[in-house]
């Protein structure tokens, strides 16, 4: 989403709908990318201040699973058909097996690997302080007060579509995308919803 002085690259399942959500309600002029989830490379403007949102892995699978059992698995995501599931354990054994590492790997394609980032790699965990940093550092003008009190939306519904990790998965994701890990949450190595 492009705003007068900066750009926002919407990472899958890193709060990017509530961010949208905020900017075009705060930004009236803000314009959508072609496509919701663009890249750092077909979104480029070398004038802008560029800025996107991570989550740490453990809880980006729970929310992408939980995502899906909702919503359906995309049959024009090559990704979804072959690690698709109707259980979270059977889906993290495939992704783990067929994809090492895809969501450090998709990351990249993001924000860009380390000494070549974006202007600002906020955290999901901290949405709305990132955001506020995110927009201050652009000189974007905004009233932070009007994004601390924006609800959440699109919010997984761990309720009615679990995703409980099994205790022998936790460490094989973590060691999968230790890259992820080691790069925005060097201090916290588990962290699940």
């Amino acid at each position: 989403m492009r705003l007068r002085h900066s750009l926002f690259l919407h990472v899958p399942k890193t709060g990017g709908n509530w961010v949208s959500h905020v900017l075009l309600r705060e930004f009236p002029d803000a314009r959508r990318t072609p496509k919701i989830h663009t890249t750092r490379k077909s979104a480029a403007d070398p004038q802008a201040f560029t800025f996107a949102f991570v989550r740490h892995p453990l809880s980006w699978y729970q929310s992408y699973f939980s995502y899906k059992q909702r919503k359906g698995w995309d049959p024009k995501n090559d990704w979804d058909q072959r690690v698709k599931s109707d259980c979270f354990g059977d889906f993290l054994e495939t992704a783990l097996d067929l994809t090492p590492g895809y969501y450090s790997k998709m990351l990249r394609r993001y924000v860009g690997q380390v000494g070549d980032e974006i202007d600002f790699i906020g955290r999901f965990e901290t949405l709305v302080d990132d955001l506020i940093t995110a927009l201050q550092m652009a000189g974007e003008p905004f009233n932070p007060a009007t994004l601390r009190e924006t609800p959440p939306i699109n919010q997984s519904q761990y309720g009615q579509h679990p995703a409980i990790y099994p205790v022998d998965l936790i460490e094989p994701v973590i060691a999968s995308e230790w890259e992820t890990v080691q790069r925005f949450y060097p201090v916290t190595t588990a962290h699940t919803d």
